[in-house]
């Protein structure tokens, strides 16, 4: 038993360090940075009636900042006036090539993972489909967890949601060439690492803003917020990594019991 989980954590260490885990992290919380998040402040600012401010709201009341912090955070988000005055064509093209850059960036890890062959340009369309998946998943959950009283049961379902989205997202980016079984247990680890990695946030997230603001104004809370999207990259390639060795050991337990591998 001992041998054994010792070969396991030997193979995900190896699985980590092949697809560059630190390296690939940090250049998935660049891309996170570049895509989604000025994807998140264009679509709140637009559909948000106050002035733009929903998404500084949100962020201020989840973290609990107060005073200089707060401030800056809704200063570091534009009205939806100006948002609406400086949206182009161009500008709508360029962040829909950021955000697909970094459904590509997933897309790498998550074939090194589970060493399968690249697919590139080729697999565009899942990777549309991805970001759908992730908008759709960004704006129920939410909404879903404040609709229930007890926490419990929000953690249970923000768990349960958090596994669904996780495991679809390398069916999706994979271009379905992984079976749901197969990927499920790296499903349940990113749902299980992404969770704790927030409630954790509580505690030093608000820390970080705080001091970053104080120090370096708007720009701090771009910081904070980078350094957030690291901690984020990590938890998902250690997540990915896990997953991958894990289907690799389920396959070859099938193989010795004469299934084939799925």
């Amino acid at each position: 038993m001992v041998e054994a989980t010792v070969g396991f954590i030997r193979a995900w260490i190896e699985r980590f360090i092949d697809v560059q885990g630190i390296d690939r992290g940090m250049a998935l919380a660049a891309q996170a940075f570049s895509a989604l998040i000025p994807l998140l402040i264009v679509s709140s600012a637009l559909v948000s009636q106050d002035g733009g401010s929903k998404f500084a709201d949100n962020v201020i009341q989840r973290f609990e900042l107060k005073g200089a912090a707060a401030d800056t955070v809704r200063q570091a988000f534009t009205s939806s006036s100006t948002v609406e005055d400086s949206i182009s064509i161009l500008g709508l093209l360029l962040l829909l090539i950021s955000a697909l850059s970094f459904s590509r960036g997933m897309q790498r890890l998550y074939e090194g993972s589970y060493k399968l062959p690249a697919l590139g340009m080729r697999n565009t369309k899942w990777g549309l489909l991805w970001l759908a998946l992730l908008g759709v998943y960004a704006a129920v959950r939410p909404i879903a967890a404040g609709a229930i009283d007890s926490k419990a049961i929000a953690i249970v379902i923000s768990l349960g949601g958090a596994a669904v989205a996780w495991t679809l997202s390398p069916v999706l980016l994979l271009g379905r060439r992984a079976s749901l079984r197969r990927l499920l247990p790296g499903g349940l680890l990113t749902a299980f690492g992404m969770t704790v990695l927030g409630a954790t946030s509580v505690v030093w997230f608000p820390r970080s803003i705080q001091s970053s603001a104080d120090q370096f104004g708007v720009m701090g809370v771009a910081f904070a917020m980078l350094s957030w999207l690291v901690a984020a990259g990590i938890v998902l390639v250690v997540a990915a990594t896990g997953g991958g060795v894990i289907a690799d050991y389920a396959d070859a337990r099938r193989e010795r019991r004469g299934a084939p591998p799925r």
